[in-house]
């Protein structure tokens, strides 16, 4: 019922999916530090976004490569008028990717887990149907989209569209065979090896691939349809899912974003390969390993979007610059917004 209403919700807002939807939005980012000025403008601008069918949404902001500011706004359920707050766990959706990326460079630099090797070398039984690109699929196509899988999650027959490395096609049913063979090398339940891996060393304790892990309150995700705007029902998932079904706040991924732009978990020279462009995703924009990059006048900046319907939010951080931002928000309504925000809190 939760996806039927959503994405009706969807097809009446004439939204499509498309890479200029989710792409930054042009900024210039800023040299300086992030003012009380910045910061009351930034919260002007947020108030007035709440006003365009987002309940709720929580944002942190990083500057000099540390949490400068964290705040919640609106409702976290629109019926209970439950307020927002900066520890509500929203669903993060896709943001989990790049997360499970690092986690895969850590298995990379402990020699369990190779770049360029096939993924179907290493299970015993097969996540992808007996096809002739079957054993060409490797760990760097997942992470690069570039794996011939679709973005289905709700196929269970799952096949090769087209010669692993010859295009980019954004794939959540990589980072579910991804998932499969990280927890196939390290022994481990998925959840569990995100927990010890890279929740618990960065200090993310409301992270989760489980939406009813109770380690924060939640908020309920919303479908704006008919000009009104729903809460959707709560969903429990049995099983984790690195494509989409991570659940967190601001500051625990303002935390990831704060470490990849000084890794002490992944060697410096790893996590510069994450961020280099490995393959164009369109016109404007490249692919490093598990996350977007975008190309700024005087450097580049990485970035990532969640879009569960009910849920989008945003991520963006600029590693020369040492800025960034996360953009949570609970509504289908709330990716431009998401944008808007973290563009304008990275440049002004």
């Amino acid at each position: 019922m939760r996806r039927l209403i959503t994405a009706l919700a969807r097809l009446l807002a004439g939204r499509a999916s498309t890479s200029q939807e989710v792409t930054p939005i042009g900024f210039v980012p800023r040299t300086g530090g992030f003012s009380e000025a910045h910061k009351r403008d930034l919260d002007a601008l947020i108030r007035r976004e709440l006003e365009s069918g987002v309940p709720g949404l929580t944002v942190a902001v990083l500057d000099d490569g540390k949490i400068v500011w964290s705040d919640g706004y609106g409702v976290a359920n629109s019926v209970s008028r439950r307020a927002m707050t900066v520890n509500t766990r929203l669903e993060a959706a896709s943001l989990g990717k790049p997360i499970t990326t690092y986690a895969a460079l850590r298995l990379v630099e402990s020699g369990k887990l190779e770049l360029r090797r096939p993924l179907s070398s290493y299970l015993r039984e097969q996540f992808v149907r007996n096809d002739q690109h079957r054993d060409q699929i490797t760990t760097w196509n997942v992470l690069t989209h570039t794996s011939g899988l679709s973005n289905n999650l709700l196929e269970s027959d799952h096949e090769v569209g087209f010669t692993p490395g010859s295009q980019f096609s954004y794939s959540g049913v990589g980072f579910m065979y991804l998932q499969r063979v990280i927890e196939e090398v390290s022994g481990a339940a998925f959840n569990d090896f995100m927990t010890q891996t890279i929740f618990t060393p960065l200090g993310m304790t409301c992270s989760s691939y489980f939406r009813a892990a109770r380690t924060a309150p939640r908020s309920r995700g919303h479908a704006c349809l008919l000009g009104f705007t729903l809460p959707m029902p709560f969903a429990s998932n049995a099983q984790p899912n690195a494509a989409n079904l991570l659940c967190s706040t601001a500051p625990d991924l303002a935390k990831f974003v704060a470490e990849l732009m000084a890794p002490t978990l992944v060697s410096p020279a790893l996590v510069e390969q994450m961020l280099t462009r490995q393959v164009p995703a369109d016109q404007n924009s490249w692919w490093g390993l598990g996350i977007g990059l975008y190309r700024g006048p005087q450097s580049t900046c990485f970035w990532h979007w969640g879009d569960n319907l009910d849920f989008q939010s945003y991520v963006i951080g600029c590693p020369h610059e040492k800025i960034g931002v996360v953009v949570l928000t609970n509504s289908s309504r709330g990716l431009g917004s998401a944008r808007k925000i973290a563009a304008w809190a990275l440049e002004h």
